[in-house]
């Protein structure tokens, strides 16, 4: 705690010298008349967050809980010469309560072995420290950024954000014109959202991996948007993901995902019990939105392929790495439902504005699946309250809630227990809390 107060001291006592310096030196240093310190900025935001989920899908039911407050300090300077420039965030953490299971959301730092409650702690790091270039040339827009950095839905691999967001060491960048983009990424070092560690990539069974690297070709038009990405952790997964968008009328919008991962030698080589799938896995969604001023509908439907042997259960895995993240915009997202082999999804989201500062909303995921030729039943169904409030003094507070109940089964390693032609259903009940307030500090 100590700790975090202190950096949390020092980065305030640094912008509010800036700001000084900038003030008084402005008239008479060309230096501060850069537009490397006159197109800086600087934002602060206090997150606080809780997560909650009870299940009994193993031998005994399990509560997995984590409440904490989060602080992120973030400066973006402007370019100096209009070429170079550099981008710094702090994320600082503060347990307020933890359960047993608490690792798995994601919230609070496990500074132990297991999984017990005394292990929960807050943590302190800057988590964005990079520095970003960009140029322009015969009308293509480019950019490159080196260090530590977020990458949202870049290529194959995307951030993930409780306290903080999930971060990469290494370089990105790109160009831009006419519509079109090209995109690339080269990662060697993570830091998981909640962990102020900076770890190398590794297997499911903790074996090195030496880089991730990913590329992104773009096209963006009025009625029509696509990605075709492609990426590879060396000698493990390989993927590609198709992504595209359109929107027949102003009201409508379609969209469909492809996503089909390879098993490279260091994955065959991993333990069947470590293997979501054995050669190959795909997962293909198809999505539809409606959207009127007041409320909106979406629909989902998803099927996955993931076969894998010796009696288990195959699964496509988001994920290209252990603690990186893979870019999945499916509705099938949720946590390691809905993706196992042979399952067929279909989702719904619908919300409403009841006031213009208050939104509320339903959502619900059901899927099927056939194992030992028992059909396998899932799904959840959740209500949701989101408050934007106007007023000049909250107008930068967001606050959004989530309760429901699931249904599942009783598994071991993930795979169902059948007895006497069945399958046992087990019970779940989620809920997340999230208050954030976001302002500019200059």
């Amino acid at each position: 705690m100590k700790k975090y107060t202190l950096c949390c001291s020092i980065a305030i006592s640094l912008l509010s010298n800036h700001v000084q310096a900038k003030n008084e030196n402005a008239l008479t240093s060309p230096l501060f008349t850069s537009p490397f310190f006159t197109d800086s900025q600087a934002q602060l935001s206090l997150r606080n967050e809780f997560r909650y989920l009870k299940e009994d899908a193993t031998d005994k039911e399990k509560v997995h809980s984590a409440w904490g407050q989060g602080v992120a300090l973030g400066y973006q300077s402007g370019y100096w010469a209009d070429i170079i420039g550099i981008n710094v965030d702090y994320y600082g953490a503060v347990k307020l309560g933890a359960s047993d299971y608490f690792d798995s959301r994601g919230v609070l730092y496990n500074n132990g072995s297991g999984n017990n409650k005394d292990n929960a702690t807050g943590f302190s790091k800057f988590g964005q420290r990079y520095i970003k270039l960009k140029g322009d040339v015969a009308g293509v827009a480019l950019n490159a950024q080196g260090g530590w950095q977020t990458l949202r839905n870049y290529g194959v691999i995307t951030n993930s954000t409780r306290l903080s967001p999930t971060s990469y060491l290494g370089w990105s960048g790109g160009m831009e014109g006419g519509g079109f983009s090209l995109r690339g990424a080269y990662v060697e070092r993570t830091m998981a959202r909640n962990s102020p560690d900076s770890l190398r990539l590794q297997t499911n069974e903790g074996r090195y991996i030496n880089h991730l690297a990913t590329g992104e070709l773009g096209y963006k038009s009025q009625p029509f948007n696509g990605q075709l990405a492609y990426g590879e952790s060396q000698n493990y997964l390989r993927r590609q993901i198709l992504k595209v968008a359109f929107n027949p009328v102003e009201k409508l919008s379609l969209g469909s995902q492809i996503y089909t991962t390879q098993a490279l030698d260091d994955y065959k080589s991993m333990a069947l019990n470590r293997r979501n799938f054995d050669n190959n896995a795909n997962h293909y969604a198809f999505d539809a939105k409606w959207q009127e001023p007041l409320w909106s509908l979406k629909l989902g439907v998803s099927h996955t392929r993931a076969p894998k042997g010796g009696g288990e259960l195959g699964s496509y895995p988001r994920h290209m790495t252990r603690d990186s993240r893979g870019n999945f915009t499916s509705m099938a997202y949720s946590g390691e439902d809905y993706m196992r082999d042979g399952e067929t999804m279909l989702a719904a989201w619908a919300e409403y504005r009841i006031t213009p500062e208050l939104t509320a909303g339903l959502t619900g995921n059901a899927a099927q699946f056939s194992y030992q030729g028992v059909a396998v039943r899932t799904g959840e169904i959740n209500v949701f309250g989101r408050w934007d409030p106007s007023h000049p003094t909250l107008k930068n507070l967001t606050v959004f809630a989530m309760v429901g109940p699931g249904w599942s089964y009783k598994n071991r390693s993930k795979t169902p227990v059948i007895s006497d032609g069945q399958y046992q259903t087990s019970h779940s009940l989620g809920a997340q809390f999230i208050a954030e307030y976001r302002f500019k500090l200059f």
